[in-house]
């Protein structure tokens, strides 16, 4: 089906214009549908990847509990302009929350909010405060929903007792014949399962609760306004139960680290400490009343895990001969997990100064 007949499956409250592709790596599945009176853009029209979400109903499902959610809270606090600063979740005509086409492909449709911008590079420690508090932000306006009314889209996504199951799986396997190539990564995984699973090893005690989370916190998942003032927590596919741990070590991970996601150049690679300090600033000054003791002192571990456990997972990949993510050539998968390693070997370096600096802002409330 065209486009145009998609969007004539939901409920829109003005008629459309113009729908034109939108994106840079799915140009083909997301289209940004314009307002046929004032010609700016009202809605993001998605198809759905069924690839990574089986269970499109559970994922719409948690989708529309936590829109709904934060949107009543806001309209509660009097705030303004609540299209501009939180999602929606358009329903079909027939009043569900996803469309499914004649090639059984499902289609959702949100708000469009216009006169934002994203960030994919993070150089500025004001761009990662704002960003790390609106992630915080986005956690507290939830504390108030139970985690139990939500379902894992992702089973086991950052369980690392299941990832490191899945590594030696392949180690086993060894089909692409690689083994011998990883041998330097495979040892340091080894090595280091006791210090990484400090995390799971609290939350499967009981000393870390279950919160809602994102588990997505890459700071371009943050719309920004003109003056770079956070406007909304977008991409909302992985918000399930989580601890917090998950948020703030995939944040700092993606906007800490002095070199690339996959450079080759290991010298490049560490934690940037003044843009650690500007995350967990922005972080904790929108969650010191909420988070526990117990997770305040083990938020710094998240910044050895989140890398750790992408490591991992490059790692099976490359051993699985490259079956997941995308690849420019043969080693790459390795070389993204030997980045991504040397990250986490920074992390253990710097864990004291960090748990310090974590320490500090909590003392000063952020």
């Amino acid at each position: 089906m065209s486009p145009k007949l998609i969007v004539d499956q939901f409920a829109l409250t003005e008629s459309y214009g113009d729908v034109s592709p939108f994106g840079g790596g799915h140009i083909n599945d997301t289209y940004l549908v314009e307002n046929g009176s004032t010609g700016k853009h009202s809605y993001l029209l998605q198809k759905i990847n069924q690839h990574a979400f089986k269970n499109v109903e559970t994922l719409m499902g948690n989708i529309t509990l936590v829109t709904s959610h934060i949107r009543k809270k806001m309209i509660a606090n009097n705030s303004t302009d609540i299209d501009s600063k939180s999602l929606k979740v358009i329903p079909t005509k027939n009043r569900t929350t996803f469309f499914t086409d004649s090639d059984n492909q499902h289609w959702r449709m949100y708000n469009f909010i216009n006169d934002s911008k994203v960030f994919d590079k993070v150089t500025d420690t004001n761009i990662a405060f704002e960003g790390a508090r609106m992630f915080g932000s986005f956690l507290t306006t939830l504390s108030d929903l139970q985690p139990s009314l939500l379902q894992e889209t992702i089973p086991d996504f950052h369980n690392i007792k299941r990832r490191l199951q899945q590594l030696q799986h392949q180690i086993k396997e060894d089909k692409a014949d690689r083994v011998k190539y990883a041998k330097d990564a495979i040892r340091y995984v080894n090595s280091s399962y006791e210090i990484m699973s400090t995390i799971q090893k609290l939350g499967e005690k009981g000393h870390i609760p279950y919160r809602i989370t994102h588990n997505d916190t890459k700071l371009n998942n943050v719309l920004f306004d003109k003056n770079n003032q956070g406007l909304c927590v977008v991409d909302l596919d992985t918000v399930m139960p989580g601890f917090v741990h998950y948020d703030f070590g995939d944040g700092i991970r993606t906007s800490a680290n002095t070199g690339e996601e996959d450079d080759a150049d290991l010298k490049n690679i560490g934690y940037d400490l003044e843009m650690f300090k500007a995350f967990s600033r922005g972080y904790i000054s929108a969650t010191h009343e909420l988070l526990n003791e117990v997770e305040l002192n083990s938020l710094a571990y998240a910044s050895l895990l989140f890398p750790f456990i992408m490591g991992v997972r490059f790692l099976t990949d490359y051993l699985a001969g490259d079956a997941y993510y995308k690849t420019k050539y043969d080693d790459h998968n390795l070389i993204r997990a030997k980045a991504q390693f040397k990250l986490a070997q920074d992390g253990e370096l710097k864990l004291e100064e960090m748990k310090r600096v974590i320490q500090r802002l909590t003392l000063n409330k952020g």
